[in-house]
């Protein structure tokens, strides 16, 4: 079993630290109903917990405090009978190349009803070919952050037109909380649908999923153990998947690449990330074995930069091994492949269901224990479990040799890997099994937060998901996880931010002035004063220009500030003249203080935070329920 760096759980202690801290400022805003505070910090308490493991892949004591301020105390209600003909498919945020937007609309484009197409955040051009599909299917698209001027505004509109569906499938990301707080309005609603495309990470939105949707049955363990889900709440419905067009000749890009003629063609379509090393394993290990030992195998890697190991692996095997870097569409370079390599040790989903779908035979190695949560990372889709699979890297050598060496083999595996996804993601098949989601989504009564069970934390898992974004050696701050919120990412909850994240760490806080301060007396005695009127707040001042080494002219240009405002070195606040505190002096605002429009009214707002001070302790949640057992689990996959 492989040991986590030494830095990991330091990391994982901070990135909790930041995550309760913005859970906190959700609490504090949610004690003085402000609900638009609320949706924007709860946000970022998701961003965060998101993008910086914690141990945590939900938190219904989060959820819990975004429902009770938009619902009051009525919970909603399903209304399974509605047979209007709609389906509303709601996503943050669509992407021309994006894997869950090109789910959602190939969703619509097979579902026979009428879709339409709701964005609560998008920040990015809308892709046309969810305009079109939607368009299509008789439905339109809505763009919530152009219509809208702020988060609350956007949960009224989208209920509004969940109100009119038949059905709700949210593809939403991790840290969408407008579709959390909608779907929870009181009043009568169509079923809702979390399709759950980010199943090994954080999210936010248990509270607003009637039924979870995995997308591969590995999921639904995480799903009952690590999110508190019941399981007649939890279904399975295999990626809706295309047969790609039938790929174009290979010949110029052999030549391009500079692949011999006679060379058995290995390709692997992934991000960087996935094949590299992590948790003790990578790909390089497993093509350096094979590539020793089968003297005619080329290797091209789709996505790689030709830097680091792969630089090095392509000198040790001169034309056999050929990172591309990332490509605008990796489509013809299926077509170089007699062999599809699984990307390792991070298995991918869609790019190799396609290449099983175009009848490449597909290797992949699975050397993570079943019955671990990491196993997630290697977990089979829909059509794949029967399909030849190796155990160790010994194994995963022998194995690409054989197909290296017998093109019959190859032909064989090939045509039953297409015929196995085929089954499973293309055609009626597919579409029985959506069927069977919505009818199971229209049997169960509206999803209630306070029913959820109380929070699980596995730092075991918190580990591996660390050990995913290596480049994560320490916390990130909390400020960076504002960023989805865009211009409602406001002074005031920067502040708040400030705060909430400062509050234990000393009785004041530190603001540099910038050099020049004596030529603006106006501002400077106004800062002064905040000083005198806030015990939290230090103010520290350079030495004036000239002065000598006891600070004798600054001394005096304050006082002299001091007495026009009535105060007294002696009776005024922290304020302190020379150089800058030590780095370990307490916390500070960040750069120098400057005398431009505002900054001190921005002064004056991050001392009147209310997150200064600790919100309330949380309410007692639900005892939780046992971890569910193995035949819960496979109730679950039968469904």
């Amino acid at each position: 079993m492989h040991r986590p760096p030494t830095h990991t759980h330091q990391v994982l202690d901070g990135n909790r630290g930041t995550y309760d801290r913005l859970v906190d400022l959700v609490r504090t805003h949610a004690a003085r109903g402000d609900v638009e505070r609320v949706l924007r910090s709860a946000t970022m308490a998701a961003s965060y917990g998101w993008q910086a493991p914690t141990g945590l892949l939900s938190d219904p004591g989060l959820e819990r405090l975004v429902v009770h301020a938009v619902r009051g105390g009525t919970p909603p209600t399903v209304d399974g009978r509605r047979d209007t003909g709609r389906v509303l498919h709601v996503l943050t945020e669509a992407y021309g190349t994006g894997g869950h937007t090109r789910l959602a609309w190939r969703w619509m484009d097979r579902d026979p009803r009428a879709s339409d197409v709701v964005l609560t955040n998008q920040f990015a051009p809308v892709p046309e070919a969810l305009v079109e599909v939607a368009r299509s299917r008789g439905g339109r698209l809505h763009d919530l952050r152009t219509a809208t001027s702020d988060l609350t505004s956007r949960v009224t509109a989208l209920r509004t037109l969940v109100d009119r569906a038949d059905l709700v499938v949210l593809h939403v990301h991790p840290n969408d909380a407008v579709a959390l707080a909608a779907v929870n309005l009181p009043g009568p609603r169509p079923p809702v649908i979390y399709e759950n495309h980010a199943d090994h990470a954080y999210w936010l939105g248990v509270g607003a999923a009637d039924l979870v949707c995995d997308l591969r049955p590995a999921a639904s363990r995480l799903t009952l153990s690590r999110r508190g889900v019941s399981p007649e709440r939890v279904g399975v419905l295999p990626l809706p998947l295309e047969t790609p067009p039938s790929p174009v000749s290979p010949e110029e890009l052999r030549a391009e690449l500079g692949v011999r003629p006679d060379a058995v063609v290995a390709v692997a379509v992934s991000a960087e990330h996935k094949i590299a090393a992590t948790w003790g394993r990578g790909m390089d290990q497993l093509l350096d074995r094979a590539l020793a030992m089968s003297p005619r195998l080329a290797v091209v890697l789709v996505g790689p930069p030709a830097t680091g190991v792969w630089e090095r692996l392509a000198k040790r095997y001169p034309g056999r091994v050929f990172p591309t870097g990332e490509v605008p569409d990796p489509g013809p370079y299926y077509a170089l492949a007699d062999v599809y390599l699984d990307s390792y040790p991070t298995r991918a989903v869609t790019s190799v269901l396609e290449a099983a779908l175009l009848g490449l035979p597909v290797l992949t190695i699975v050397d993570m224990p079943e019955d671990s949560p990491a196993h997630i990372f290697q977990a089979d889709s829909p059509g794949m479990a029967g399909l030849p699979r190796v155990r160790t890297r010994e194994q995963y050598a022998v194995a690409l040799r054989r197909l290296v060496d017998d093109p019959a083999l190859r032909a064989r595996e090939g045509a039953a890997a297409r015929e196995s996804v085929r089954r499973a993601h293309d055609g009626p098949e597919w579409l029985a099994a959506m069927e069977r989601l919505y009818a199971q989504a229209r049997a169960l009564p509206a999803c209630d937060v306070d029913d959820t069970p109380a929070v699980v934390e596995d730092r075991t898992y918190g580990a591996f998901l660390l050990g995913y974004t290596p480049t994560q050696t320490q916390s990130p701050p909390a400020e960076a996880s504002g960023g989805p919120l865009g211009e409602l990412f406001d002074d005031g909850l920067l502040a708040d931010v400030f705060a909430v994240c400062n509050r234990d760490a000393g009785p004041s806080f530190t603001v540099r002035a910038a050099a020049g301060w004596e030529q603006h007396s106006e501002w400077t005695m106004r800062l002064l004063e905040l000083a005198g009127a806030h015990p939290r707040l230090a103010v520290s001042l350079p030495f004036v220009t000239a002065d000598d080494a006891h600070g004798t002219r600054s001394g005096a240009i304050v006082g002299a500030l001091l007495a026009a405002i009535g105060q007294t070195p002696e009776t005024c606040g922290d304020i302190s003249v020379g150089p800058p505190p030590a780095p370990d002096g307490g916390p500070r605002l960040a750069g120098e203080l400057r005398p431009a429009p505002g900054a001190l009214d921005r002064l004056a707002g991050l001392l009147a935070s209310p997150c200064w001070t600790p919100p309330a302790p949380p309410e007692p949640m639900p005892a939780r329920a046992p971890v569910p057992t193995a035949p819960e689990l496979s109730s679950v996959r039968s469904r």
